[in-house]
């Protein structure tokens, strides 16, 4: 019982992100990082990563032997990731429009100038809304190919968090003046509340479980829990564009969303798509990440049997072969 309550209690001090980066663009809190190889990328195309507001860019590098940037460096390619920071009271006037229109196009224009190349834009959960409506606007960037990990794009059917949101039922006008940034552990309450009793309950009996284990690395536990509880504050103009514009009014998948005056069009989107969902996700239910494909130029469907997508292998194998196939980089 000791040893469970010491792996809970200092989970928090599990050593996550440690593949070494360098910050090659800033602007804000957001940086962008370039990743250390030791030797010359042997892929032409370069793989720039789109992280979601809400949490933690170490997802993607959670530890050695389970981090997906680490797969992809030791696969030849040469990775960037732009790693939105930590949002404070300054930054409640943020929203989506400010994030794709000033912010990504920056960060990848930079990238792609440094690599010498046209990059893959890969968007991973609410990243991957961002990536698109970004290249939906700028199809003439340099970007050869995209690929979402599960990214919701439409809303028409969101599952729980889609009836939790609808008009007339959050407070989505209270939240935005109650609050400069909306807090991480709202947002994860939110999440945990999808399933409760695993959520909580379930969490530390599989723990328990897991320690009776031959060979159980009580490290590998700690870094995912380290990260489910380690969200990060969502800037309160974005949080209200994302509710209003995207879950309740799905103006990305009607095509009605207008950012800077322009409309936003997934069919301008004409690179080759790889679309990648998890069939039993409950924040990014399967019908929200399935109908993109149907409404872009070009695409390919790829569905995983988990819960959520994760630096974990074989998750990481098996995306980096179908980007093999699809793409050839």
């Amino acid at each position: 019982m000791l040893d469970l309550v010491h792996i809970i209690a200092t989970a928090r001090e599990a050593p996550v992100g440690l593949t070494p980066k360098t910050v090659v663009w800033r602007k804000n809190k957001a940086r962008l990082y370039r990743y250390t190889r030791t030797t010359t990328a042997t892929r032409r195309t370069p793989v720039f990563l789109c992280l979601p507001l809400i949490n933690r860019a170490y997802i993607l590098d959670l530890r050695p032997g389970a981090s997906f940037v680490e797969y992809l460096l030791g696969e030849g390619h040469d990775v960037f990731l732009l790693d939105w920071g930590t949002w404070g009271p300054e930054d409640r006037g943020i929203d989506i429009t400010d994030l794709v229109t000033r912010y990504i196009p920056r960060a990848l224009r930079e990238a792609a100038r440094m690599a010498g190349t046209p990059v893959t834009l890969l968007g991973y959960c609410i990243g991957g809304a961002l990536a698109v409506c970004y290249l939906a606007l700028h199809p003439q960037d340099p970007v050869k190919n995209l690929v979402l990990f599960t990214a919701p794009i439409d809303f028409a059917d969101a599952g729980k968090f889609g009836k939790w949101t609808a008009r007339g039922v959050f407070p989505i006008e209270k939240m935005r003046d109650t609050f400069d940034t909306v807090p991480g552990e709202l947002v994860g309450l939110g999440a945990n509340l999808l399933n409760p009793v695993s959520s909580y309950l379930g969490t530390y009996l599989q723990l328990s479980e897991r320690m009776r284990e031959p060979g159980f690395d009580p490290r590998a536990w700690q870094s995912i829990y380290r990260w489910v509880n380690e969200g990060t504050p969502f800037p309160s103009a974005a949080y209200y564009q994302w509710i209003t514009e995207f879950y309740q009014d799905n103006k990305l998948a009607r095509g009605r969303l207008v950012m800077d005056g322009r409309p936003v069009r997934l069919r301008a989107i004409q690179v080759p798509a790889l679309n990648v969902a998890a069939t039993a996700d409950t924040i990014a239910p399967r019908p929200t990440t399935s109908a993109v494909l149907e409404k872009l130029a070009q695409g390919q469907r790829l569905a995983s049997s988990s819960r959520r997508l994760t630096s974990e292998p074989p998750t990481s194998d098996i995306v980096v072969r179908r980007l093999r196939l699809s793409f050839g980089t």
